[in-house]
């Protein structure tokens, strides 16, 4: 068992590593081909899109073929190959159709990865949050390390590199376990009928969780962004937001290592009530924030906001979905809470940044986590004194 820990923490490491290759530089790249602002939102627009279909579609395809590791595996060669050839490409219409297939491949692989260790063995699941903190090591690493290379031998080694980690991926995954089979409790011959699928979707738990992580990583993500955008109109440098951003990811690594503990101590609910409370503290406190220093320093809330919701969406997801329809309901989960509310949260914050100003679009997600918090509350009240969690019948 130790061994496929040690497994699923070096997998993560060398996967995120290889994922923010692409991710981090990506926009980067295509400001470097002088591509306006606004063409830029609509190609990231679109890879959102795209990488919501393929969630939906990767969920149910794992479900039915019950194999998570061989779909893996396809997924990663072709996303290798569609980001080789991004960066290799200058013209606008090849960029776009290539990052709409990396969307899907790359939004599917991060999801397939957590449904991975969640239908692993009890002690890989219970310890997700240690090796997803091995993850953003790994993408905090590959940020500063790939920047240098760009910076000494240009946009063309990155294609390389990506080659390269994918292949040391590949091999890392040869002797990893999948997670589906006969071991999961699941007939892998018997079919996954309409009438599941439709139970799963009018869960009112499910559906309560939905809308709880959508309002949050909405949060999440203006946050995250307009913080750089508001360090920048202070007059901040490349440096300084590059600090932020170093402050923000490693701020989430502590936690991580302490998911385990945290959910021995506490219950999943209340730890949704604390983190969605602290994000709607943080959004006002960013609203409010008169200096980079500060902004700088509120990104160290990532310890409790990002790294406990995070982890915490994992398992309450999982408690509540049906055996035969594990990695659908989290696929799809993720396909709403990250991938929906990405375009929502960057189209919406955007055009009321502008209507009425960043400090007043940051209250109004303030008043957003806030009702977050208090869906939190009535989703602990109401599930888990009276034990009412309802696991769908498969």
């Amino acid at each position: 068992m130790g061994a496929s820990l040690k497994q699923f923490q070096k997998m993560y490491f060398i996967f995120y590593f290889t994922i923010a290759t692409f991710w981090a530089f990506a926009v980067p790249y295509l400001n470097s081909l002088e591509i306006s602002n606004t063409k830029i939102g609509v190609i990231i627009s679109l890879m959102i899109f795209a990488g919501v279909i393929g969630q939906f579609i990767t969920g149910y395809l794992c479900d039915i073929k019950n194999t998570i590791k061989k779909i893996f595996i396809v997924y990663m060669i072709l996303l290798c190959c569609s980001v080789a050839l991004f960066f290799q490409s200058q013209n606008i219409t090849y960029i776009i159709i290539l990052i709409s297939i990396i969307g899907f491949f790359q939004s599917s692989v991060m999801a397939l990865g957590d449904s991975w260790v969640l239908e692993s063995s009890s002690e890989i699941k219970e310890n997700f949050g240690s090796i997803r903190a091995l993850g953003s090591a790994g993408w905090g690493i590959a940020a500063v390390f790939v920047g240098k290379v760009i910076d000494k031998t240009g946009w063309h080694s990155l294609y390389i590199i990506y080659i390269i980690c994918t292949v040391v991926l590949f091999f890392t995954l040869l002797n990893m376990q999948d997670a589906k089979g006969k071991s999961n409790g699941v007939n892998p011959l018997e079919p996954i009928t309409s009438r599941e699928i439709k139970e799963l979707f009018f869960n009112k738990q499910y559906i309560q969780l939905l809308v709880i992580f959508f309002l949050l990583f909405s949060a999440l993500q203006a946050v995250g962004m307009f913080s750089q955008i508001i360090i920048n109109n202070y007059g901040g440098t490349k440096f300084q937001v590059g600090l932020y951003l170093f402050v923000a990811a490693f701020s989430e690594i502590p936690i991580l290592f302490l998911a385990k503990l945290l959910r021995v101590r506490y219950k999943l609910s209340q730890l949704l009530i604390f983190s969605s409370f602290a994000l709607t503290f943080r959004m006002i406190l960013v609203a409010f924030s008169s200096n980079i220093s500060l902004i700088i320093a509120l990104g160290s809330f990532q310890i409790v906001t990002f790294s406990i919701i995070v982890f915490i969406s994992k398992y309450l997801i999982d408690e509540i979905s049906p055996a035969k329809l594990k990695t659908m309901s989290q696929m799809i989960a993720m396909a709403v809470y990250m991938g929906l509310s990405g375009i929502f949260s960057t189209t919406l914050s955007g055009w009321l940044a502008d209507v009425i100003g960043i400090k007043n679009m940051l209250i109004f997600q303030g008043v957003l986590c806030f009702f977050a918090f208090l869906l939190s509350l009535r989703y602990h009240m109401y599930y888990y004194p009276k034990a009412k969690i309802t696991h769908l019948q498969s």
